[in-house]
């Protein structure tokens, strides 16, 4: 039985429930259902707005705040340049991946800013967090993740031309010529065929990939954290408290740096590095 929020069951205890997989829900609006996590969405949505409407109004001198984004951009230039080798690949893909960066930390901090994660509402009888972390419900992960692959595709189409991307994975031009010269080339068109077919599923396998190793780092960090709350009150709380600003920097950078990687491989090949 889970023991009401905040009731001390010993001086140096506090005990809460463990959190579930599936984020509370608060209700239905039609056919979908809003949960605590879309709540936490909505927020972040409302926060990334608001640095898009004050980047928009940047100085050619730049102020205290405008200098911090500025250094925050130019990190993140330099972080995907490093992955993808040349600064013009970067410039392509920065607005997609920089704009994911910012939303992850801003959702992976979030839980640990106080007195947001001290807001809860009663559930069913049980005490649930009103805002808990967008990332460790695997329904925002996924759908980052197919939100990635499927801007991917655009890219990939728009570096390649439609039918030159597709050939990658639909490859039955490629097998009528190889069997046009003879055996031997078109068993080689076919195999390269079948690896084009493996690559499709290779894609579906990205999404699940991505969300399922942010999901499952966030989700597993929280409740780790109720665990040590609920064994010792004071002290090491506070220092995992402080790991996670360290967890939710790291898994905000993984998770870009394997999408900046995935994007690299479908921009168009340069005749020259620079």
């Amino acid at each position: 039985m889970a023991v009401p929020h905040g009731e001390q069951s010993s001086f140096f205890r506090i005990e809460e429930p463990i959190p579930t997989i599936n984020a509370p829900i608060l209700g239905d609006i039609g056919i979908f259902s809003v949960a605590t996590t879309t709540l936490t969405t909505v927020f972040i949505t409302f926060l990334v707005v608001m640095l898009i409407i004050k980047s928009s109004r940047a100085k050619l001198v730049p102020s205290g705040s405008q200098h911090l984004m500025e250094i925050f951009y130019e990190l993140i230039a330099k972080f995907i340049t490093q992955i993808v080798g040349t600064h013009e690949k970067a410039k392509k893909i920065i607005p997609y991946v920089g704009a994911l960066m910012v939303y992850l930390i801003i959702a992976n901090l979030l839980p640990l800013i106080p007195g947001l994660n001290s807001l809860h509402l009663t559930i069913g009888g049980e005490h649930v967090l009103l805002f808990r972390g967008a990332t460790t419900d695997f329904n925002t992960t996924f759908g980052l993740a197919v939100a990635v692959v499927v801007m991917m595709q655009i890219v990939g189409m728009r570096e390649q031309g439609v039918f030159g991307y597709l050939s990658h994975f639909i490859q039955i031009k490629q097998v009528i010529k190889g069997f046009r010269h003879g055996i031997g080339s078109g068993m080689s068109a076919l195999i390269s065929f079948m690896v084009g077919l493996i690559e499709i599923i290779s894609e579906f396998a990205k999404m699940l990939s991505l969300s399922l190793r942010l999901f499952g780092n966030m989700f597993a960090h929280e409740v780790l954290t109720v665990i040590l709350l609920g064994a010792f009150a004071f002290g090491v709380p506070a220092i995992w408290m402080g790991m996670g600003l360290l967890v939710g920097v790291v898994q905000s950078v993984v998770f870009v740096a394997l999408v900046t990687v995935y994007y690299s491989l479908v921009l168009k090949k340069e005749g020259k590095e620079h």
